[in-house]
C-alpha cells in the first residue's frame, strides 16, 4: 500500500467538497516526462518552471558533454520533488491538506478517507 496526503477544497455550503489524493514519495512520471506530466495534471506554473529548468540546463551547458548530466539532474530533481510540487499547486488552488490515508491507488485512498471522515 502507498501513503497519500488528502487535500480538500469546499466549493460552497450545499455542494460536495473537492477531494484530491497526492502520493508520498518519488514521482516516476515527473522523472521521465517532467513538463508534460505537470501540464497533464493542470499544474501550469509547475510545467512552465520545469520547462524553464530543462531549457536552462540545455542552454547553459553550451557543450554536449555537459548538457546530458545537467538534463539528468533536472529530471531527477523533478522526480524527487514532483509530488511536492503537485501539493504546492493544489495549495495555490485553494486545497488544504486534511489527512493522510493509505491505499493501492489515489482513488482507494480517497475512498478510505471518505469512509472514516465524520459527516
Amino acid at each position: 500500500m502507498r501513503i497519500y496526503t488528502i487535500h480538500r477544497r469546499s466549493r460552497g455550503v450545499l455542494e460536495e467538497p473537492d477531494i484530491c489524493a497526492v502520493k508520498e514519495g518519488f514521482c516516476w512520471p515527473a522523472l521521465f516526462l517532467g513538463p508534460v506530466w505537470a501540464a497533464w495534471r493542470g499544474d501550469w506554473a509547475v510545467a512552465a518552471g520545469l520547462l524553464a529548468a530543462v531549457a536552462a540546463a540545455a542552454l547553459l551547458s553550451g557543450q554536449l558533454w555537459l548538457s546530458l548530466p545537467l538534463l539528468l539532474l533536472a529530471a531527477s530533481v523533478a522526480g524527487f520533488e514532483g509530488n511536492d510540487l503537485a501539493r504546492w499547486s493544489l495549495g495555490r488552488r485553494g486545497f488544504l491538506p486534511v489527512a493522510v490515508a493509505a491505499g493501492r491507488s489515489g482513488a482507494d485512498a480517497e475512498a478510505r478517507f471518505l469512509a472514516r471522515a465524520p459527516s
